[in-house]
């Protein structure tokens, strides 16, 4: 029977055991491909199992932190307030020390400490002297 064959029939053979190869090649190929996306997806699985916890508290984290920030923004006003009203204090104080009034009675305490020491010079002596040990006179 084989003695029966030409070389078309032979041919058609060769290209059909080489096409059954191929088909078997790609059907491992595909195979694989399988393995690979399947294992693909049970370590998504896996990923995700362990992330979303994370994930949570990475959200309550920033949660609270927000908050403690919305806490600080107040007292940071509170204290922009606190500032602005020592600004104007001292503002007022120094509308005050600048003034004529205090001009004049520094002036006055000047006057009277210098005629206190012109005029006064005995008398401050005196003050001095008693200021000694008991019994010394």
């Amino acid at each position: 029977m084989i003695a029966a064959l030409d070389g078309g029939d032979i041919a058609l053979i060769v290209l059909s055991a080489f096409w059954g190869l191929l088909v078997l090649f790609l059907c491992v190929v595909l195979i694989n491909t399988f393995r690979v996306l399947e294992s693909t997806k049970i370590l998504i699985d896996v990923m995700r199992e362990e992330t979303i916890p994370l994930l949570r508290e990475v959200k309550g984290s920033l949660e609270r932190t927000n908050r403690e920030l919305d806490r600080v923004d107040v007292v940071l006003e509170a204290a922009g307030e606190v500032v602005g009203r020592v600004r104007r204090i001292s503002g007022l104080v120094e509308e005050v020390v600048s003034g004529p009034l205090v001009k004049l009675i520094s002036l006055g305490v000047g006057v009277r400490k210098a005629t206190s020491r012109l005029g006064g010079k005995g008398s401050r002596g005196g003050k001095s002297g008693s200021g000694g040990k008991p019994g010394t006179a």
